[in-house]
């Protein structure tokens, strides 16, 4: 695929889904607006999405969060809740529980707090990438998350969106998004296509995750 079929398909997608991608983007903005544990769930439904699929990670999120379940259960509680529904229960039931506890015991659990004194971009997206007592939350993770939530600044750089941007030649075939810096350098590239397409990174991904998926999930 060239650059022109390329952007002849952004075109086309965001055009074509512009209704369904602008509401999916104002339901992530009103999360940010929301209670923690709205913006909590969205954290977990990240941590559940590495490695297996939107779709299977929403639905589980949506069992977790029944009668508050996720925001006040043990450890034992939550990994059993997943063991039902869920493959990595044990791994990822941990990573749930040690960074609600930690937010909990270190933020009180108040995320706008931590966003209103974290105002900017990189720091705010650090903050939980770096941070190894926020478990299961890499570059992409918190990419995500912050986007769901209505924060319009970063890429989500799964394998769809990888895989596309190596056909189309934007990257080499082998480049590995492994470090901070080859994630940031194919965000750059994803920028700079949206500034040149004039619409936001979350209308690019959600177009470009359209065509690769044919789905608009979150």
């Amino acid at each position: 695929m060239n650059k022109k079929e390329f952007y002849h398909i952004i075109d086309k997608i965001s055009e074509e889904k512009k209704q369904e991608i602008n509401n999916k983007i104002s339901a992530f903005s009103k999360i940010k607006s929301g209670s923690n544990n709205d913006i909590f769930a969205e954290l977990v439904f990240t941590i559940l999405a590495a490695g297996t699929s939107a779709q299977l990670a929403l639905n589980t999120t949506n069992i977790l969060v029944q009668k508050n379940f996720v925001f006040n259960a043990s450890l034992d509680d939550i990994v059993a809740k997943l063991k039902s529904c869920y493959r990595f229960y044990n791994v990822r039931g941990k990573y749930i529980y040690n960074t609600r506890e930690y937010l909990r015991d270190s933020y009180n659990f108040n995320f706008h707090e931590i966003f209103r004194n974290i105002q900017d971009p990189h720091l705010r997206r650090s903050f939980f990438s770096s941070d190894k007592r926020i478990q299961g939350v890499g570059m992409k993770a918190a990419s995500h998350f912050l986007r769901n939530i209505g924060f319009d600044e970063y890429a989500i750089l799964d394998k769809h969106i990888i895989n596309l941007m190596k056909e189309v030649g934007y990257i080499e075939n082998d480049y590995a998004i492994n470090k901070e810096e080859s994630y940031l350098y194919a965000e750059s590239i994803l920028k700079s296509i949206a500034k040149e397409k004039r619409i936001s990174l979350p209308v690019l991904d959600l177009a470009l995750w359209f065509y690769k998926t044919g789905k608009i999930i979150k």
